[in-house]
């Protein structure tokens, strides 16, 4: 059986001009190829430069291998790069083709995906974080984006969810949140959650909205990475989303606070509207609202459980507020900021 082929920046120029005609242009030249390596933690990413019959286009190559590319120990299956292409064509069809990548050509055999440069001159938001750009005027836009992602596909049957590997995907994305939390928490009452949101009504959630995987300008922004898109509760979306706002609000800085509070304020606003417009029950928008609350403690202790601190190169020093909010949301007790989005989202 012929080896899988592994993709190194010496034989991209040769896979691209084998796959050229799968192209709707003509590829004339690749003028540079260069691994991502920034933020790049479990797939292997190439981007290429190239000269087309439309002018110059950025290429992204997508591949995964056997193990992640951060660590080996973790094993996964090759094949979830053609799963995620999958996911995304969806996605563009749902939503547009100006928020997510679209995909050129999946490479089934050697698990590779070639997609269009969505990021533009968008910066990554996670950067912009760190200059304390919180971008509070978009709130209404994301609240329309993931009220169109839940809206659209809510109490609709499993589109991912019957493949070995998406099924351990679930496993692995809820087991990953929730890990944390129980170093602090019963484990009973994480359990009990959990189980509780696998009774509720799902949706296609993105699953891994953080701010690594978005890209923004001051009147729009398009997302990456879709491995962990699946059915699941839409209130894991939110609340994994609005937490890099809450836990930047915890910073210390009386105006970014209240720019990320703004923010908070006009996204459930947004999303509750856009919900609605799908013919989602005001009974079941307000029970997705109100489990935000949970989900976003659950993720903001798993951001301090001593693993997750990667997406940011110098980990934030009000590192411990984050925990004790986290666990304010989780367990309900006081906290100024916990009580603070309790009201926000439980009203």
């Amino acid at each position: 059986m012929k080896k899988r082929l592994i993709l190194n920046e010496k034989n991209i120029l040769r896979f691209l001009k084998d796959s050229a005609k799968e192209f709707p242009f003509e590829l004339k030249k690749v003028t540079s190829v260069k691994e991502v390596t920034k933020y790049s933690n479990a797939s292997f990413i190439y981007r290429a430069d190239c000269q087309t019959s439309q002018g110059k286009k950025i290429l992204y190559l997508k591949q995964s291998r056997g193990h992640i590319k951060r660590n080996k120990e973790i094993k996964v299956e090759p094949i979830r790069t053609v799963v995620e292409s999958e996911k995304i064509k969806f996605l563009e069809s749902l939503l547009g083709k100006k928020i997510v990548p679209h995909v050129l050509y999946v490479d089934y055999k050697n698990c590779i995906s070639v997609m269009l440069d969505v990021q533009g001159n968008r910066k990554m938001l996670i950067e912009e974080f760190e200059k304390d750009k919180v971008y509070h005027q978009l709130a209404n836009k994301f609240g329309v984006f993931f009220g169109n992602l839940h809206g659209k596909t809510y109490n609709t049957p499993p589109m991912f969810d019957n493949s070995a590997w998406q099924k351990r995907i679930y496993k692995l994305w809820t087991n990953w949140l929730v890990f944390g939390v129980k170093k602090y928490v019963d484990r009973s009452v994480i359990n009990k959650f959990v189980n509780q949101t696998k009774k509720t009504k799902k949706a296609l959630v993105w699953g891994d909205p953080v701010h690594r995987n978005i890209f923004i300008s001051q009147t729009d922004f398009t997302a990456i990475d879709f491995d962990f898109t699946m059915h699941h509760d839409p209130a894991l979306d939110n609340g994994v989303f609005l937490a890099q706002w809450v836990i930047k609000s915890l910073e210390g800085k009386e105006k970014i606070t209240k720019d990320c509070r703004n923010f908070v304020r006009r996204f459930v606003k947004s999303y509750i509207n856009t919900m609605k417009s799908h013919s989602v029950s005001e009974y079941h928008v307000k029970g997705i609202v109100k489990r935000i609350v949970m989900w976003m403690g659950v993720y903001m202790v798993s951001r301090t459980d001593g693993k997750s601190g990667s997406y940011y190169e110098k980990w934030p020093q009000w590192e411990s507020r984050i925990r004790e909010t986290g666990l304010a949301l989780v367990t309900s007790k006081k906290n100024a900021t916990a009580d603070w989005c309790r009201r926000v989202l439980t009203k």
